[in-house]
């Protein structure tokens, strides 16, 4: 039972207020805020002092996560002006494939190294247990693009490390899109769903160039709206206006509201030329969506699950981790990025939270019962170790390259 019974308003004061003291104390640690966020929410949750209640966890504060992914998605977009990353243009692409490609096939063995370890695993078939090492390694590739962002404002890093990470993170949700639908083809034929791969590519095209072309007309409608007035402050309704909207619409019609929403932030940091800079506007919003949302992303972990799935999340951890630097550091030396990106980048592509958790829940239709539940719950223990421990290490090669501006 809650300490006390808390109204939604009451629990995200709460949260409001435990986010900003933890992180205050993770500060004077040297740890980023993230880190603070995500270790209230924890121990507000259910699963430890039991001070916020489950059901409103679940269900009232839903829109909290939403409106908070929308916003980054587009201040990610925004912060991918092509002036600043054309000389960039190699590395970004060559990065983001091999990296991506390393944490799928990394994370992928890491599965396979996981049967002999945890009896669930052990006990499938080999059609199940290909099923479930696509899916797993194509979760694995996508990066939390919110932790990553805030970690950057936080430190005010600029440089070619800066401009290099922040569009490989913008484009690693898009190729995590694409492999999680052809993972999905995948385990549909092994398991003999029915599902065809005609249909799977089809709709994963639509989902994705949909997505594109929403937020390519959400962000020239915003260039027109905010030409309309002078004065900031509204332009920042038509801004916010604009984000929710196309979100909005983007998962009314089953489209990638992520990539559409970085879309938009683009085409407006872009194309726009205004005095008005709504990326920079938006900035003044940021701080207390990161404290929700990371605040509750630490509220919905279950420290239950890590008796039960400890093996396979941190074999899950350990693999993705190992793909991802190792393919950073060859899409590196392919394209002969700067010395900081070689030495750093792999290191600040580690965050991981709300799109693995996400894609999960899709493939719940794939697998058995209690391979799903497994799964479920390595994730979880794999994400929570992650956000705990990788968002310092974002700080550290920021500093380390020497983009860092924080006092």
């Amino acid at each position: 039972m809650p300490v006390v019974q808390l109204n939604p308003l009451l629990m995200l004061g709460l949260l409001l207020v435990a986010g900003y003291l933890f992180g205050l104390a993770a500060n004077r640690v040297k740890l980023p805020r993230v880190t603070g966020y995500i270790i209230a929410g924890l121990v507000l949750s259910p699963s430890v002092t039991g001070i916020l209640e489950a059901h409103l966890v679940e269900s009232h504060l839903v829109f909290v996560t939403d409106m908070a992914l929308a916003i980054i998605a587009f201040a990610i977009g925004g912060s991918l002006r092509m002036s600043q990353i054309r000389a960039l243009e190699g590395p970004i692409l060559w990065i983001t494939l091999t990296q991506g490609l390393g944490a799928l096939v990394f994370a992928s063995g890491a599965t396979l190294a996981a049967g002999l370890l945890v009896p669930k695993l052990s006990a499938a078939g080999s059609a199940e247990m290909l099923a479930v090492m696509v899916i797993v390694g194509s979760i694995s590739v996508a990066t939390a693009p919110a932790a990553v962002l805030s970690i950057v404002h936080e430190a005010r890093a600029k440089g070619p490390l800066t401009t290099t990470l922040l569009g490989t993170v913008a484009l690693d949700d898009g190729l995590t899109i694409i492999l999680f639908s052809w993972a999905m083809t995948t385990a549909s034929a092994l398991q003999g769903t029915g599902l065809g791969s005609l249909s799977e590519v089809r709709q994963a095209g639509i989902e994705i160039g949909g997505a594109l072309a929403a937020g390519l007309m959400g962000g020239l409608l915003l260039c027109e709206l905010i030409k309309k007035a002078r004065r900031p402050e509204v332009h920042l309704v038509a801004v916010l206006g604009l984000i929710f909207l196309v979100n909005g619409v983007s998962l009314r019609f089953g489209l990638s509201a992520l990539l559409a929403n970085m879309m938009m932030g683009f085409v407006i940091a872009n194309r726009f030329t205004g005095g008005f800079d709504p990326v920079h506007q938006l900035e003044q919003l940021e701080e207390p969506i990161y404290c929700l949302f990371f605040s509750l992303a630490g509220a919905h972990f279950d420290l239950g699950v890590i008796s039960t799935s400890a093996s396979l999340g941190l074999l899950l951890l350990a693999g993705r981790a190992a793909g991802k630097m190792l393919g950073t550091s060859l899409g590196a030396r392919i394209s002969r990025a700067p010395r900081a990106v070689r030495r750093f980048l792999g290191a600040t592509l580690l965050p991981q939270a709300g799109l693995s958790l996400g894609l999960i829940l899709l493939a719940r239709p794939l697998l058995p019962v209690e391979l799903y539940d497994l799964l479920l719950n390595a994730i979880l223990v794999s994400v929570m170790v992650n956000e705990l421990v990788a968002p310092p290490l974002v700080k550290w090669a920021l500093k380390r390259a020497g983009e860092s501006k924080e006092d």
